[in-house]
């Protein structure tokens, strides 16, 4: 009953492919971890015991076809070798020197997000005053739980002032004949 418990507790959680310690930039050891999430590729983990710090790089099939990777220990050793810390925006992020596998981007918050949405044109307007119109038109409807995001997502696809339009003739013998 014991055993048959512990399955039922592992069951959800996935075990390690490779496992191996080294140094990283900071010259502090870290445990370094691949966890195959077949069919979606694999997730990295490198962890700082000291200070209790985990660092994930997940790594989709695609990549790995284009770096010429395999699930091989082999290959997973070489995948480690390749890693290090990089600091991207302030952020300390994890990343590979393998060609094919693409480098960490790192996504605005706080401030930068609102620079962003600041700075980022819609039509002749910003960003944030094209948002603001899209709310103020939710406001205006009141759909109720996930149809407020279902319409709030058509309402935004329907009117992006940056998705191309196409002008066709209204009348075609009209065009042919000019």
């Amino acid at each position: 009953r014991k055993i048959r418990d512990l399955r039922c507790r592992m069951a959800g959680r996935k075990v390690a492919i490779y496992n191996c310690a080294r140094a990283l930039d900071d010259n502090d050891i870290y445990i370094l971890q691949m966890f195959d999430t077949s069919p979606s590729g694999l997730l990295v983990k490198a962890y700082r015991q000291t200070e209790s710090v985990e660092y994930f790089m997940p790594i989709t099939e695609s990549e790995l076809d284009n770096a010429a990777l395999s699930r091989s220990q082999q290959a997973l050793s070489k995948l480690a070798e390749s890693l290090s810390l990089v600091e991207l925006s302030g952020k300390l992020v994890l990343m590979s020197s393998i060609t094919g596998i693409i480098k960490p981007k790192v996504l605005p918050s706080g401030d930068g997000v609102r620079q962003f949405i600041g700075r980022t044109k819609a039509g002749r307007d910003t960003l944030s005053d094209f948002l603001s119109e899209a709310l103020s038109e939710l406001c205006k409807e009141k759909p109720v739980g996930l149809d407020a995001v279902r319409w709030l997502g058509q309402w935004i696809l329907k009117n992006n002032p940056n998705q191309p339009t196409v002008e066709e003739p209204t009348d075609m013998n009209a065009t042919l004949q000019t």
